[in-house]
């Protein structure tokens, strides 16, 4: 799921709040600038994820650690119970949930197992285009309705009562539990929808959910959320009210959280890491995250050259990054370089790390090294790389004093953050001590998320955090079909391409070479053989050189103390249901 570190605005009623001397039962908190959507079928920002995990619940959910091994408990939500797989005789398995007595939306109105069918179907349609329609993937049914097939629909129905709903998938996988408390997951009411399709989700008036809280405002200056009387399980529900306030300006959102009116805040400016570390230790809190850093090329840019040479030159200029010191000049907080894309934290059937056993040999040395001492020889040979497409493609030189003549300026884009503008400000350096032009491009976080996906750039800052503890989650985003797949793998130009090999076949074009090693991963019940396409998948992603990975990420956020019972998920999730203010 996309990450970013802050974004926008208006705080006037905030500090007229601060200044009532009544006891205050509001808790104020920043993540993020104004959401693209609250809709959960087409969110898809961890920032939305927060919002959409206190308005909706979904079959299972989230729930305060109750296994004291420090991680949210995964546990029933609007289902009684989370169901055992019961294998079918044509290999597929199904699930059938039991739903709890006496749901209801926000509006009153009865929430039974049809809720589920329809909101299922409709995030999959190719119409409703979801960038996480291909997360459905597992289910059965799932290939005809892309395909168009007259009349398909998944495979998962309602019993006649509507109190139990059937999931057939086609292969029985680990994280499917986990796939049912994501947003995407969660119902929405079909009447409300089919009214207003495009704007349901915009206004406070049609805005009907299921979870724990419903909004009482939602403007450009912040999401204003109550308590949901018809919530299944209000009275565990122990934070009356949230403003999560919207905004951008980073030193703002630190001089409102030392003053007392915010107390949460997920971004800090990046140069007062270090003093915050030091002066507030039980408040500023970097946590684990189950995430990566990344840079990502739109694999049509640098058209005058051919394939081959845009790999070069992709692969070149990831070489001129010094990962070392952007975790430790800029990052300051723990973040681990990385030298692949599939993060630290994700296990292997046999219990080791998934990245113990990535790059090319399968040995854990990554696609490139991130050796402090190994920066000098990286830029050595990201020079050789650009001389090679010099000669082959003779549209630039590369000088005795290996600076590059003639190359091609291009343009970094970015959301709007401190952190994420050291980082740029530190490219735009490494690259021009090359003779490279690299300029910056800061964009609001709304446009900047959708100039990414239109492919309108060269080079974008980007990040992902696991929407679920398996590998997949950071290889099935990169298909050509993926509403995700920012670098534009398989669409336009690249389409064609066909210089990929997969399976002892050779001249492949990505959807014939990458796509299929996914359907093989998600066809697949031999754990074994999963991981092993797993590692064939990001060996492919990584030959690219379109996605170049920085670092791994840590959470790094301030709680007050007087902000009691909150708690976060490594998926980037923030959780304030239970919480309470001293």
């Amino acid at each position: 799921m996309k990450k970013i570190l802050s974004i926008i605005v208006f705080v006037f009623a905030v500090f007229a709040f601060a200044g009532c001397g009544k006891k205050d039962d509001v808790l104020r908190v920043t993540l993020a600038s104004k959401p693209d959507t609250i809709d959960p079928a087409l969110n898809s920002a961890v920032d939305g994820a927060t919002y959409l995990v206190h308005l909706f619940e979904g079959l299972v959910a989230y729930k305060p650690d109750g296994n004291n091994d420090g991680l949210p408990d995964l546990a029933p939500g609007v289902a009684k119970a989370i169901p055992e797989p019961v294998a079918l005789e044509d290999g597929k398995v199904s699930y059938t949930f039991e739903l709890r007595d006496g749901l209801k939306w926000s509006d009153g109105s009865a929430l039974d197992a049809n809720d589920f069918v329809y909101s299922w179907n409709r995030a999959v349609a190719n119409e409703t285009a979801s960038d996480y329609q291909y997360i459905f993937d597992i289910i059965d049914g799932y290939d005809d309705v892309v395909d168009d097939v007259e009349d398909a629909r998944l495979n998962v129905t309602a019993s006649a009562d509507g109190k139990q709903l059937t999931v057939v998938l086609k292969v029985d996988v680990s994280y499917f539990i986990e796939l049912c408390a994501f947003p995407t997951f969660f119902p929405v009411k079909e009447s409300v929808v089919e009214a207003d399709p495009e704007a349901w989700a915009t206004k406070k008036e049609t805005y009907i959910c299921n979870g724990p809280y419903v909004i009482e405002t939602f403007d450009n200056s912040q999401l204003v959320v109550t308590k949901n009387e018809y919530y299944w399980d209000k009275d565990s529900v122990t934070m009356p009210k949230i403003s999560f306030v919207f905004s951008a300006d980073d030193n703002n959102i630190l001089a409102n959280y030392l003053n007392g009116t915010y107390k949460f805040i997920d971004s800090v400016p990046n140069d007062e890491i270090a003093r915050l570390q030091s002066e507030y230790p039980n408040e500023f809190v970097v946590a684990g995250q189950l995430g990566t850093y990344y840079i990502n090329f739109n694999v049509n840019a640098f058209a005058a050259f051919s394939e081959a040479e845009k790999v070069k030159i992709r692969k070149a200029l990831s070489l001129l990054i010094d990962r070392n010191y952007i975790v430790e000049e800029i990052g300051q907080a723990g973040q681990v370089p990385a030298a692949s894309f599939v993060p630290m934290g994700m296990t292997e059937p046999d219990g080791s790390e998934f990245v113990e056993n990535n790059g090319p040999d399968g040995d854990g040395a990554g696609y490139y090294s991130v050796a402090k001492d190994a920066y000098e020889s990286n830029c050595a040979a990201a020079v050789q790389l650009f001389k090679e497409v010099a000669q082959s493609s003779g549209l630039f030189s590369v000088g005795t004093d290996n600076k590059l003549v003639g190359f091609p300026s291009f343009e970094y884009i970015l959301n709007e953050s401190t952190g994420h503008r050291a980082i740029a400000t530190y490219l735009q350096g490494a690259f021009a001590n090359y003779g490279i032009t690299m300029t910056i491009a800061e964009q609001e976080w709304n446009t900047f998320l959708n100039t990414r996906k239109e492919g309108n750039y060269t080079l974008a800052r980007n990040g992902w955090l696991a929407d679920y503890n398996d590998p997949i989650t950071f290889l099935d985003m990169w298909t050509s079909t993926s509403g995700n797949n920012d670098s534009q793998f398989g669409k336009g130009a690249h389409a064609s391409y066909n210089g990929y090999s997969f399976n002892g076949q050779n001249n492949l074009t990505w959807a014939q070479s990458y796509d299929q090693i996914i359907a093989a991963i998600k066809a697949s019940s031999d754990p074994v053989e999963r991981y092993e396409l797993m590692h064939e998948a990001e060996d492919l992603l990584m030959s690219t050189g379109a996605i170049v990975p920085l670092y791994f990420y840590t959470d790094i956020y301030m709680v007050s103390p007087k902000l009691e019972g909150f708690f976060s998920s490594p998926l980037g999730y923030k959780f304030f249901t239970y919480s309470t203010l001293k």
